[in-house]
């Protein structure tokens, strides 16, 4: 049968949800069904449940989410900025077109600022408030006036206009920590050398027990602009020359973060083993607040029906004909052209330019019936292409005598090499990865 022009042939095997998307759409599930609105720190609610816990076998299949795009160069030079290169500044990882972490940089005045976000965050631009120290209490100048700071922050309007976001909060670390993070993750690794330590240790003293990487230290912690969500990670050499790994986060951005942290920390105990001629084992991962913040509810719902789209399609291709497959995929297709073409005309434009959210955005203020069928018939098209076409991902690694000896180079996200290898490093490869289109969710700060 043709898929988007190219001749596929079924594989039953690979036609399947990969584990790591069925076991994360559970969690999702789960908040949703049993997970209670909570207030927090940024202002905006989520849904939480305290405790989850499950355990990968990273050995036997990859884990890395296929009901959305994930960044994976993203996920891998992070990890590598806090482990290898051990550094808490932002500037490492804006030079490799990482900017996970702009949010939370220290400015050059030495302040920290928080912003109002979603709807609020153009309200005030000209608002000015008090600055705080590290400990909460307010700071006042030399001449015992209140210290007060303004936003630094330029974002855009619905009309493209620039204008300074609304501020909400500033906390002054102090100059020598502008461009970082204070002494939070790479601060804390390249303090206690603690990823040295694991790594001599498994290679030189397998059966030991104190192999582990704690990221929350006391000391530090109000000099931290954000304290570590994955704080810690523990690893166990079994006698069957397998490598094991045990992580903790005390707090999880299920929609946002979850999936990034999963799949970096798998390539993490990867290297590891690598470097120590071992075998990858299983990574198990525990979670104390799982949460869903309330803005990312439509992003989060929309990943979820596409994940029970693919649940559908693996049941007819498992029992069905190669004829019964082809004929219902070709119905679908056919139904998603019909609504495309009425999509393009009421829009007076070639949209195929336009990725669907924008779409779908422009159509809803003309036809909203319209705009709700053709989102759904465009996501169980590629639900349906998703599980006739997928393989299984591969994670390769260069062969190194240590993980500190990994290139920390990458290619631009442009390069056609990012189609090969998503990960854009050549010594860290991640091979057949063929994930359903990227979901935007919202950054609570």
């Amino acid at each position: 049968m043709k898929i988007n022009g190219k001749d596929i042939r079924i594989n039953r095997e690979t036609a399947r949800i990969s584990e790591m998307d069925r076991v994360y759409c559970s969690l999702v599930e789960e908040i949703l069904t049993e997970g209670v609105e909570t207030k927090n720190r940024t202002g905006i609610n989520t849904i939480s449940i305290a405790g989850w816990n499950y355990k990968f076998n990273v050995g036997k299949e990859f884990p890395v989410a296929e009901t959305k795009d994930v960044k994976v160069m993203n996920c891998t030079s992070e990890i590598q900025w806090i482990h290898q290169v051990q550094s808490n500044e932002v500037k490492w990882l804006q030079d490799r077109g990482n900017n996970t972490w702009d949010l939370w940089v220290v400015d050059e005045d030495g302040i920290y600022r928080t912003y109002e976000q979603g709807a609020n965050s153009l309200d005030e631009p000209d608002k000015i408030v008090q600055v705080r120290d590290v400990k909460g209490n307010l700071m006042t100048d030399k001449y015992n006036k209140p210290l007060m700071a303004k936003s630094s922050m330029i974002i855009k309007d619905e009309n493209n206009n620039e204008k300074y976001a609304t501020i909400k909060t500033a906390t002054f670390f102090g100059k020598e920590y502008a461009g970082t993070i204070g002494e939070a993750y790479g601060y804390i690794t390249k303090l206690y050398q603690r990823p040295q330590y694991v790594e001599n240790t498994i290679k030189n003293n397998s059966t030991d027990r104190r192999m582990n990487i704690v990221l929350w230290q006391d000391a530090h912690l109000e000099k931290a602009v954000l304290p570590s969500c994955v704080w810690s990670s523990e690893y166990k050499v079994t006698p069957d020359g397998k490598l094991h790994s045990y992580i903790h986060q005390r707090s999880a951005d299920v929609p946002l973060g979850l999936p990034f942290n999963i799949t970096q920390y798998a390539i993490e105990l990867s290297k590891y083993a690598k470097a120590s001629g071992l075998e990858v084992g299983t990574m198990s991962w525990s979670i104390m607040d799982a949460h869903i913040y309330v803005n990312q509810l439509d992003g989060i719902k929309k990943q979820l029906k596409r994940y029970k789209y693919m649940s559908e399609y693996v049941d007819i291709i498992q029992n069905s004909s190669d004829e019964e497959v082809e004929i219902l995929y070709n119905k679908q297709v056919d139904f998603f052209d019909k609504l495309h073409k009425r999509a393009t005309v009421l829009l007076l434009e070639d949209i195929n330019q336009l990725p669907m959210s924008k779409r779908v955005k422009i159509l809803q203020n003309i036809d909203y019936e319209l705009a709700k069928s053709y989102e759904e018939a465009f996501e169980m098209k590629v639900s349906f292409e998703h599980i006739l076409t997928r393989e299984e991902p591969v994670l390769e690694l260069a062969s190194h005598n240590s993980v500190f000896e990994y290139s920390t180079d990458y290619v631009s996200k442009t390069d056609p090499y990012t189609k090969e290898n998503p990960i854009g490093n050549r010594e860290i490869v991640l091979k057949k990865y063929t994930p359903t289109p990227f979901i935007r969710m919202p950054i609570a700060q």
